[in-house]
This record gives C-alpha cells, structure tokens and sequence, in this order.
C-alpha cells in the first residue's frame, strides 16, 4: 500500500515541474508578437487620427485615413480620399484638400472636398469652398465664394 501511495506522489511532481515552466516562455512568445499587428490594423482601420486641442501644428500636414482636428493647424492639410472635421474649438488657418470635411470650429483658407462640405451650427469658414455638395446649418458663419461645380464632377459651365 504504501508504494502505492508514493508511486503517484513522484509521476505528479515530475508532471506539473516541466508544465510550468515551458507554457511562460511559449506563452512570452506567441502573445507579444499578434499584439502589434492588432494594435497597427486597429488604428489604420477604425479610429480617426486626432490633433488634440493642445497641439500645434505648423507646415503641410497630409494623412490616409479620417483626421479630426481639435487644436491649431496653419499651412496645408491633404487627406484626399478621407474626411477631415474640424472640432468646435479648432483653429485652423489652411488650405484643406479631402474626400468630405466637416466644419464645426474655424477654418481660414480655401476648402477643397471631391465629395461634400458640411459647416455644422458653430462652424465658421473664411475663404473659398469648393464641391458638389454643400450644407450649411443654421448659426454657421461663411465668407467667401462657393464653387459647386468641382472639378471632375461632371458639370459643364457655359459662358
């Protein structure tokens, strides 16, 4: 009986010794490399680059995906094929070049949207706007003159 008693004791402890010790470093391995990846397609795919309310930036300021500017931005920003909004409390003195923009701050300089520009009820927009599409809520401030008829959209002018 009593080697019996001891006979499992050992096959235990020489089973759950090598167990513990090879899962840490197989597990240190596999989990640290998908984290990047996930982290890098999750920011490409899903959340808007965002410019936050203390930063500011100075030059030309281009981007592959949707850009929300919060803070200062003075230059050129070029999101071509993306949407760039412009938050309540933004500054932006710039030329914009994208697919949609969305002004519910302030913009000096021209807007140029292959798709759309939407000035939102505090938005204000000083400068030259230009897309087949243009929606202005009530409160919204303009200056400037609208050209609907972009280029590539098709319409002919006639003198």
């Amino acid at each position: 009986m009593w080697k019996k008693n001891d006979a499992p004791i050992p096959q235990h402890t020489p089973a759950s010794s090598p167990a513990p010790v090879p899962p840490p470093a197989a597990a240190a391995t596999p989990s640290a490399a998908p984290v990047a990846p996930q982290a890098a397609r999750a920011a490409s795919s899903s959340a808007p680059v965002t410019i936050g309310a203390s930063v500011v930036i100075k030059g030309e300021l281009s981007a592959k995906e949707d850009l929300t500017i919060s803070g200062r931005v003075e230059g050129k920003v070029e999101v071509r094929d993306h949407v760039v909004r412009v938050g309540r409390e933004a500054k932006v003195n710039a030329e914009i070049n994208a697919r949609a923009v969305i002004v519910e701050g302030t913009v000096t300089g021209n807007i140029n949207a292959s798709e759309r520009i939407e000035l939102l009820e505090h938005g204000s927009v000083e400068g030259d706007i230009t897309s087949p599409k243009i929606s202005m809520a009530e409160g919204a401030e303009f200056r400037g003159k609208i050209d609907m008829a972009a280029k590539g959209a098709g319409i002919k002018r006639t003198a």
